[in-house]
Formats: structure tokens, sequence, C-alpha cells
């Protein structure tokens, strides 16, 4: 039995996720204790619950301590099989997160699911549901993934009530990568923004045009060329508005996204989200800072060598590096590139 102490690295769902959905893919014992000791509320919350509830039944698992608040679990998983499940997280719970622990799970199966959640697609703290399929999804694509996505309706905090349906044919074996020099194209901003009948959302569509051609203008006095800009507007009871600047292409997946909740801080929001993207942009990674924590449970599962490039060694990139190798027994070696980015080897 692998046993993992929740309270390392990062110390948060982070290693819930991670670790739980490798042990199911490589079908292992696993026992998590001191589950999020540091933190306020220490413990499962309702959105761990419903990730690990669901990697559970993806694996037939047995399991132990799956309880609001537990500080101790553990998992028996079985061999996963190709299944069609309807996940409710129940609150405005990031589907995205859960769609990640899914996929780490599935990765090396070579089997066909179907996923209908519902939950927050756009919430704090986790991927929006733009940067998941602008800049996620192609990279996974690159691994070995076939993966399609249709999002049924927008939901944003507190509501929730959001629904993605995805559905997935996975790898059996993870191809690797070899991402050293960057090739930016294929630049894109999207933007989304909720609208109620107000003062503020009478005019939302031109609002979150303004804001993304706001960041188009920032880019392009810095010399990058601006692809394609989409907008949608969304209906909601509160406000919400997501800009998600994105580079894709056979060698480099950098983006970022900034989320605003607050009408105040909105007409900031294409100038801090363009600054964002100027930030990857100018480092001359492959890889942005954000994705590279998420492709590490991947390429640990990996046969071969991956390499690439990061602007930033996060904390949660260094508690994934380690936790991976811990569970996987694969290595890792960081060097720096340049002033501005570093290289990152993984080594089954």
């Amino acid at each position: 039995m692998i046993k993992i102490n929740g309270s390392r690295g990062e110390g948060g769902g982070q290693i819930l996720r991670t670790s739980v959905s490798l042990a199911a893919a490589l079908c292992v014992p696993l026992q998590i204790y001191n589950i999020r000791s540091n933190r306020p509320k220490p413990g499962l919350r309702p959105q761990h619950l419903s990730s690990i509830k669901t990697i559970a039944q993806l694996s037939d698992s047995v399991t132990e301590g799956l309880t609001l608040d537990s500080t101790k679990i553990s998992l028996y998983p079985n061999r996963i099989s190709p299944q069609n499940i309807d996940i409710d997280i129940g609150t405005a719970g990031s589907i995205t997160l859960l769609i990640q622990s899914i996929l780490q799970a599935v990765s090396i199966t070579g089997k066909s699911f179907k996923f209908t959640i519902t939950g927050g697609t756009d919430v704090n703290w986790s991927p929006s549901t733009d940067y998941f399929c602008k800049i996620i999804i192609p990279l996974l694509i690159k691994l070995g993934f076939s993966i399609s996505t249709s999002v049924a309706k927008r939901g944003f905090y507190p509501q929730g009530n959001g629904k993605i349906i995805l559905q997935i044919t996975s790898p059996k074996q993870i191809e690797p990568i070899s991402f050293i020099e960057p090739e930016y194209s294929n630049i894109k901003i999207d933007g989304i923004i909720t609208s109620k009948s107000n003062s503020f959302h009478d005019d939302a569509e031109s609002k979150i045009i303004e804001q993304c051609n706001m960041a188009k203008t920032f880019l392009e006095k810095h010399q990058i060329n601006i692809d394609s800009i989409n907008t949608s507007v969304h209906n909601s009871d509160s406000f919400s508005s997501v800009i998600c600047i994105s580079s894709t292409s056979g060698k480099s997946f950098i983006g970022c996204d900034n989320l605003v909740t607050d009408t105040k801080k909105f007409k900031e929001s294409g100038n801090t989200c363009s600054k964002k993207f100027l930030s990857e942009y100018t480092s001359q990674s492959t890889v942005d800072q954000h994705l590279a924590d998420m492709i590490i449970p991947f390429l640990a599962l990996s046969k071969k060598q991956s390499i690439f490039t990061t602007s930033n060694i996060s904390n949660h990139l260094q508690t994934n590096l380690d936790l991976c190798k811990f569970i996987t027994g694969m290595n890792y070696q960081i060097d720096k590139k340049n002033n501005f980015c570093y290289s990152v080897t993984i080594n089954p």
C-alpha cells in the first residue's frame, strides 16, 4: 500500500487528486492521512468527496473514510472499465478539476468513457472551461488521448448548475513530449460574460468585446499578433466574466485566464489577462506555469523520457513532481535554461 502524508508540499486538494488518480491508474492500494491538515477547514470538502467517489466508481474501489471533514482515507482499486457516468458535484465545485482527475485515472486504459458533469464551469482557484478546452485538451491529444467536450451550460459561483459532456478514449501508452524551443502561433482571445436584467448587464456583449479588444491592443503593442477573438454572453443571477488567451501549436502550449466576479474589477480584466499572457510569451517557455504542474502525472505514466520548458517552478509543480516520483518511481531534473524559463525532464 502507498501511504501519502496529505500535508506534504502544497498540502491541499492537488495531493488528493493526483494520489487517488494515480493509484487508480496503476491499480495499487492507497492511504492518505493528514488531509488538508494545514488548511483553515481541514479534511475533505464536498468537491474532494465528489472527485474521489468518481474515481472509486470508475475503478470499482473499496474505500474507507469517505466522509465530509475526514482527514484519512483508503482506496483499494480494481481495474478500470469503460463507463457512461452522470455526476452532479452538488455545488459550484470545479468541473475542470474533476475532469483532470478523471483523465489521469483513465490515462493508460486504452478504453472509452462518457461523462455528463454538473457543477461549476468557471470558478475561482481552478482552470476555466476555456483554458481547459483551448490549452489543456490540445496538449492531451498530443499525449495520445481522443477527447470531445460539449459545454451544455455555463455555471458560476455560487449557483453552479453548469453542465459539460465529456467523451474520452484514452491511450494504452502515454506519448512522450519534447518541447524545447517555442513555436507560438494560433493566438486566440476568448471572452465570456454573464447577463441579467440590470443596468450593467444590458450591454454585456459590448462590454466583453471591449475588454477583449483592450487585451488585443496591449499585446499588439508588444508585437504579438492575435489570430481571432470570440465572445459570448450567458445567463446567470450573479456577475462573472472570464477572458482566456491561448497559443497552441505542435510544440508550444501556453495561455492564461482571468476570472472576475466583481464589476468594479471587470474594467481591468482585459489588461490583467494580457499582462499574464505577455509574461508567459516573453519567457520563451513551451508550457505555461499552470499547465506544467497539470501534465506531470500523465508524463510520469509514460514509458519514455519527456522534456519541456516552463516559466516558473511553482509550489504546485514541485509538489506534483515529488508526489509522482514517490508513487510511480519516475525521476526528474530541473535546469535553468535562461533568465526567463526552466527545463523540466521526466525520466520513467
